[in-house]
């Protein structure tokens, strides 16, 4: 198993290949600029969003399947665990995207083969407030 990551407290066995986060400081529609041409913010908070690249272990195509199945049901939002700092950081987060490549190979579907499997995590409350 990886460690690295969790949905829903399952630790999928996939080959983690990158993990990239973001950090957006996000305002309400009450930030502008006056016309003095001053910045004026309204900030909500910080929101840690995070992409995901795994492939899946050669000969556990299944822990691959599994994840993306469950990256890809029609459900509001994933409970989920990624690094943060030192420690790690758990949050409730939405799929905006999930994104493969499928390689045909001795008549087997290798899906992400010759690419990662690519997947976009967004916080659905900020995790740090004002």
């Amino acid at each position: 198993m990886n460690g690295i990551f969790t949905i829903d407290g399952v630790n999928y066995n996939v080959d983690v290949m990158k993990l990239k986060r973001k950090a957006a400081v996000t305002d309400t529609d009450n930030s502008g600029r006056t016309i003095d041409g001053v910045m004026h913010r309204d900030i909500i908070g910080t929101y840690y969003n995070y992409t995901l690249e795994v492939a899946p272990y050669d000969g556990d195509y299944a822990s691959y399947d599994a994840l993306y199945d469950a990256i890809s049901a029609p459900v509001d939002s994933r409970h989920v665990v990624f690094p943060y700092g030192q420690e790690t950081l758990e949050f409730d987060a939405y799929v905006t995207s999930a994104e493969d490549e499928l390689r045909i190979k001795d008549g087997v579907n290798r899906w992400a083969y010759d690419s990662n499997l690519s997947i976009n995590f967004i916080a659905m409350a900020p995790q740090r407030r004002r």
